[in-house]
């Protein structure tokens, strides 16, 4: 144990290399000098931080290379993957038994295609021969026909597959963290209206057979793909709640289907307004005018082995597809008098966010329950104006700070 222990970080990297610090010279409680000692970290394979140290920073970190080495070496116990196992293999492996049960189906189509770029180009490199200029030269070939942020999200797609190796002891560190991502934003501003603009879309999407749709986005600020997946046993007209369970989302390889919510913050009861139980009562009347006219060919849905019935659906009852929540939009937006370019199914939960923060003052966090985000850096991400809040807070730190105006406040 040291007296008066001080330690001064000599480079921090932040590309998951670990640290590299000096630990000033001390005293032990007998006194003995304790020397100083230069120390350097990394993680091992079961995801432990640990440190070797050296009386000098070049050998703290040569040995921590070392151990890296050591550890990249090594046997790998219980395992089907050896060091002659390939990106390929691996990629495969990671989608079938990893990702399919951690996402929705869409977003499971994405991970595919994102997967697929890393295959098609280092699909027969041995996964332990990946290091940062392979991964850099690969990024640079993306770069050069895909747009900056579709290669950011291709680059946190496929740092799952590298981070499952570590896991799994294929591989002592991610070369993925020393391999700087793009620069990129997204191209445009995402709209979002204002409180005013999205009650005039609301009352122009109240007569269109969508119209419950429209709503429930531009009032609750669901995702369009748990609008789509409300079912009737869902909701209580007498509470004016509904409960969130599923999603339905478009996949390339079998259509529209049911699923998981993308988030597990969206499930739950929420609390609909007088509007959206109008609208829903209105679906409920006319879809049963529907049934009527198709009988016994109306199609049925189960999930999670028991039987449903979807609030939105087709005129045979099929599952709706976003694009036609869209042209529903689309069509209130121009009769409502606002330029519908720009406006669709994610603007009435970018609408929601900000019209409550910017223009009702309700706190981020509250905000973020509200909408299913389960962090708050999400949900400032969705807002597209801050509105008078900057100005209140100018206000309220002149009155506490500003000596001319007294102590009217105190």
């Amino acid at each position: 144990m040291t007296v008066g222990d001080s330690v001064v970080v000599a480079g921090k990297n932040s590309n998951g290399d670990g640290s590299v610090y000096f630990e000033s010279p001390s005293r032990r409680r007998d006194g003995r000098p304790i020397p100083g000692r230069w120390r350097a970290t990394y993680v091992d394979r079961r995801g432990k931080r640990r440190t070797v140290s050296a009386s000098t920073r070049a050998k703290a970190e040569a040995k921590r290379t070392a151990v890296l080495a050591e550890l990249g070496a090594g046997p790998i116990a219980s395992s089907r993957f050896t060091r002659a196992t390939t990106v390929g293999e691996l990629t495969g492996w990671w989608l079938d038994t990893v990702a399919r049960h951690r996402v929705q189906p869409s977003t499971f189509d994405s991970y595919t295609k994102f997967a697929g770029y890393l295959s098609e180009s280092l699909g027969r490199v041995a996964v332990v021969e990946v290091g940062a200029e392979t991964l850099t030269a690969w990024q640079s070939g993306l770069l050069d026909h895909l747009a900056p942020f579709t290669v950011q999200n291709c680059r946190k797609v496929c740092r799952q597959v590298f981070t499952e190796a570590v896991k799994i002891g294929l591989i002592p560190t991610n070369p993925f963290d020393i391999v700087k991502a793009p620069r990129a934003r997204r191209v445009g501003d995402a709209r979002a209206l204002d409180s005013v603009e999205a009650r005039k879309l609301i009352v122009a999407a109240a007569e269109q057979r969508l119209g419950a749709a429209v709503v429930l986005l531009f009032s609750q600020g669901w995702r369009v793909s748990e609008v789509l997946g409300l079912a009737w046993q869902d909701i209580d007209f007498d509470a004016s709640t509904a409960r969130v369970r599923r999603a339905a989302a478009y996949t390339r390889s079998a259509g529209m289907v049911l699923g998981p919510t993308k988030t597990s913050g969206a499930e739950g009861v929420h609390h609909l307004a007088p509007v959206a139980m109008a609208a829903l009562q209105k679906r409920r009347v006319d879809q049963a005018r529907e049934r009527l006219v198709i009988g016994r060919d109306w199609i049925r849905h189960r999930y999670d082995g028991a039987e449903i019935d979807l609030v939105f659906t087709t005129a045979t009852g099929a599952l709706v597809n976003r694009s036609a929540v869209t042209k529903a939009i689309t069509s209130a937006a121009t009769k409502a008098g606002l330029d519908p370019h720009g406006i669709a199914t994610h603007t009435g939960r970018r609408t929601v966010v900000t019209a409550l923060y910017a223009e009702g003052g309700v706190d981020l966090a509250d905000v973020a329950r509200h909408v299913g985000h389960s962090d708050t850096a999400t949900t400032a991400g969705y807002v597209r104006n801050l509105g008078q809040r900057p100005a209140k807070t100018a206000r309220r730190a002149a009155e506490l700070l500003d000596p001319t105006m007294g102590d009217r406040v105190r």
